[in-house]
């Protein structure tokens, strides 16, 4: 792999952390030159990067070539949970092997896990969740949809105890009870859907409640 495209690798990585940590805010216009600078590297393996990003829908692309981090709206915010939903619909349909979910994370548990932590924990289940899936595509799917909810993870503290409501979920689920499992997943996905307006609203102030 020639040196540019190393580069490019690794501004899509740093970028793409950035964004699902919630360091731009919604509606930023990304500058080409300054992340450049901020990355001590060329223009043209920071549009690459920012052009996979588009592709990922991290990015949006504006008119004229430009960037920009997406607009977190209510609308957008009760869409991505409502596919997210589906798309774990699916999986409990036809997950097998559910013992290999194994334990939720001792935070969780004891309740000491901070929005961060608790968001991270979320992303790592419903990727072990759509492991057990014979479907492989239902991983990709999960994967790109927690990366596009991350931001909207972490702003969920409104609607609280999330990591009591997540610890359940996930010994819920590796019961093997997929009748239990399906109504907890749907009270899980309600709870966001109900509250995707104050959700939405806290991701795009920037402030975790």
């Amino acid at each position: 792999m020639a040196p540019d495209a190393y580069t490019a690798a690794r501004v899509h990585r740093e970028i793409k952390q950035l964004i699902m940590a919630g360091k731009f805010q919604p509606g930023l216009p990304l500058v080409a030159h300054t992340l450049a600078d901020r990355f001590g590297t060329s223009i043209s393996p920071v549009r690459d990067a920012l052009n996979r990003l588009v592709g990922e829908r991290l990015v949006d692309m504006q008119g004229g070539g430009g960037f920009a981090i997406p607009i977190l709206s209510k609308r957008s915010a009760f869409h991505l949970y409502s596919w997210h939903a589906d798309i774990v619909r699916l999986i409990v349909k036809v997950m097998i092997r559910f013992e290999e979910i194994g334990a939720p994370p001792v935070a969780l548990v004891s309740k000491s896990a901070d929005g961060a932590a608790i968001a991270d924990a979320a992303a790592e289940f419903f990727a072990l969740l759509a492991g057990c899936s014979p479907n492989g595509e239902h991983l990709d799917a999960i994967i790109q949809a927690g990366e596009r909810l991350a931001v909207l993870r972490l702003h969920e503290g409104g609607i609280g105890r999330q990591g009591e409501e997540l610890a359940t979920l996930w010994n819920v689920t590796r019961s093997g009870n997929r009748n239990a499992t399906r109504v907890a997943m749907w009270q899980y996905h309600r709870r966001r859907l109900l509250h995707a307006d104050e959700i939405s609203l806290a991701a795009t102030r920037g402030v975790r409640i």
